[in-house]
């Protein structure tokens, strides 16, 4: 009979074995964890997004340059919603749209008039004109753009 064999006992096998498995779980707990807050932060977006409500209530252009438009846009928020990051004024013709993004909050029941100047419309012959608001997410960065509304010119 053979008496000098070497080998790692049972204990130190299942010792072994269970910090394996708990590495395991923990490397897969980080990745998980990690997809699901940033689908709760995309859910919370979007939950946020159904709440408000912005619209154009008064809008006008005129051929300042040959090239470009500039439009007078007044807009409003109804009285529900969180803050928003901002507005996307899209500015529309027959052929041709060019957003133009409006950063800042625009509290609920707040109107607020800009003018958008000629360079910045990049169109002519506007005839109608979309607005969204997007939200920030907790960094700042633009994430969602809520549904667009447009107002015939």
């Amino acid at each position: 009979m053979i008496y000098d064999k070497k080998g790692l006992s049972t204990i130190i096998v299942t010792l072994i074995l269970i910090l394996l498995a708990i590495v395991a779980v923990g490397v897969v707990w980080v990745v998980v964890n990690n997809v699901l807050e940033r689908g709760e932060e995309n859910i919370n977006l979007g939950a946020a997004c159904l709440e408000v409500d912005v619209s154009v209530s008064t809008a006008s252009c005129a051929d300042k340059t040959p090239d470009f438009d500039e439009c007078t846009v007044t807009y409003g928020r109804t009285a529900s919603g969180d803050d928003i990051g901002g507005v996307t004024l899209v500015f529309y013709n027959d052929t041709d749209s060019n957003p133009e993004d409006i950063s800042g909050n625009v509290a609920p029941l707040v109107t607020q008039t800009k003018i958008v100047p000629s360079a910045d419309t990049k169109i002519t012959g506007v005839n109608k004109i979309g607005i969204a608001a997007y939200l920030e997410d907790s960094a700042g960065n633009k994430q969602q753009t809520c549904t667009v509304q447009e107002f015939e010119i």
